[in-house]
């Protein structure tokens, strides 16, 4: 068990997990590089970064359960070793084989801090703590998100080497983390009688009704996540006309993430009532702006309305996580989270195939306010769906 009298063990566990998502997001700024270097077509881009979600959705349903089995430390360090395969793919990228290779990993070491890091953060937290401690969960999981994208864009404006460097640079996050971790007490309990099992899926009758609008906001969102992190530095570059601008590619990245974590904060100190139909509505009007300024090609609004959807989105995603967990039955809790994340995954990459499949014929800008206004619609569905439930 932890030390529960320390602080060093919670700031460990923080820093690993900031790590870990931070590897997600690193590549973003690289991704005109990639397509300069091997001639990528965009729908190849937008394929590299999906890769990541199928290694996530791979970890949350295969090894979902098995913290609670064999402890939180064994996979705490298994991430980490993951993420560190991931960087070292990086490094070594020739090809199109290589860095999807690179990003599936990097996936895989997601999910399995996704469920674990978050319970081991709280549970890492000084006694009374508790508080605090899930929200350096959140802020290392969002921070990390958002981080990674700016630590990426900096280390290849500042840096020599832009494929290779930003890679060496997470890599020693990585050693950092593990040798923290290595010395880290275990926070959780083992079964005496450990079962490693695949983690299922369900949506029981007692939370359809708060499941169906907050997966849809979700949705919603997270498009315009995958959209950020995949589509929008080539949308920078040909439409804004800011090539090679790697700084603000990782800003416009990563912003949604970092407000994400301010919305999270105020999500706290909000009556349970008003949580959902607060964030959506927020959210709802965040991705409007995105689409308004989108259409426009007004730089500093697109920005700005990147800041105010993620205030929604950490107020509406981490609502519908809560309620979610709450009202689900007895030991089913698991399994409704994990299939909330599978659709947040999906939602992260499958709609930016299908513009990377189709900008080509269709052009880059109809496809992006098409798409943006897509999941305008879908935000605005499950604000009324939330506020006709009442």
């Amino acid at each position: 068990m932890s030390d529960r009298s320390t602080w060093w063990p919670f700031l460990a566990g923080c820093f690993a997990f900031f790590t870990i998502m931070s590897g997600a997001t690193i590549p973003t700024p690289l991704y005109p590089l990639y397509a300069d270097r091997f001639g990528f077509s965009p729908f190849v881009i937008t394929l590299i970064f999906a890769a990541y979600s199928a290694g996530v959705i791979a970890a949350l349903l295969g090894t979902g359960p098995w913290s609670d089995e064999i402890g939180r430390k064994p996979l705490l360090l298994g991430g980490l070793g993951t993420t560190a395969l991931a960087a070292i793919a990086f490094t070594l990228a020739d090809g199109l084989t290589m860095l999807l290779l690179a990003r599936a990993l990097q996936g895989f070491a997601v999910g399995i801090y996704a469920s674990t890091a978050t319970v081991a953060v709280t549970e890492l937290a000084p006694e009374g703590q508790k508080r605090i401690g899930g929200f350096g969960a959140t802020a290392a999981n969002m921070g990390g998100l958002g981080g990674g994208a700016i630590i990426g864009g900096i280390v290849i404006t500042l840096a020599p080497a832009p494929l290779v460097t930003p890679y060496l640079v997470h890599l020693a996050m990585a050693g950092l983390s593990l040798l923290a971790l290595w010395w880290l007490p275990e926070p959780g309990e083992r079964s005496p009688d450990p079962q490693l099992r695949a983690q299922g899926l369900a949506v029981p009758e007692e939370v359809r009704g708060i499941f169906v609008p907050s997966a849809i906001a979700a949705f919603a969102i997270f498009m315009i996540c995958g959209f950020l992190g995949s589509v929008a530095p080539k949308y920078l570059g040909d439409v804004f006309g800011r090539q090679g601008d790697h700084i603000l590619i990782g800003v416009v990245a990563g912003l949604i993430f970092l407000t994400s974590i301010l919305g999270q904060w105020v999500e706290d100190m909000l009556p349970d009532r008003v949580v959902l139909p607060l964030g959506m509505a927020t959210m709802t009007l965040g991705i409007a702006a995105i689409t308004a300024t989108l259409a426009s090609q007004t730089l500093p609004g697109f920005v700005a309305a990147i800041a105010f959807a993620g205030i929604g989105h950490g107020i509406a995603f981490r609502g519908g996580l809560v309620a979610l967990s709450s009202r689900a039955p007895q030991g089913q809790a698991a399994a409704v989270t994990a299939t909330y994340f599978t659709i947040v995954y999906v939602a992260i990459s499958v709609p930016v195939l299908i513009i990377g499949a189709l900008q080509g014929p269709l052009g880059l800008v109809p496809m992006t306010i098409g798409y943006a206004i897509f999941s305008t619609l879908l935000s605005a569905l499950a604000l009324g769906l939330i506020l006709r439930r009442g």
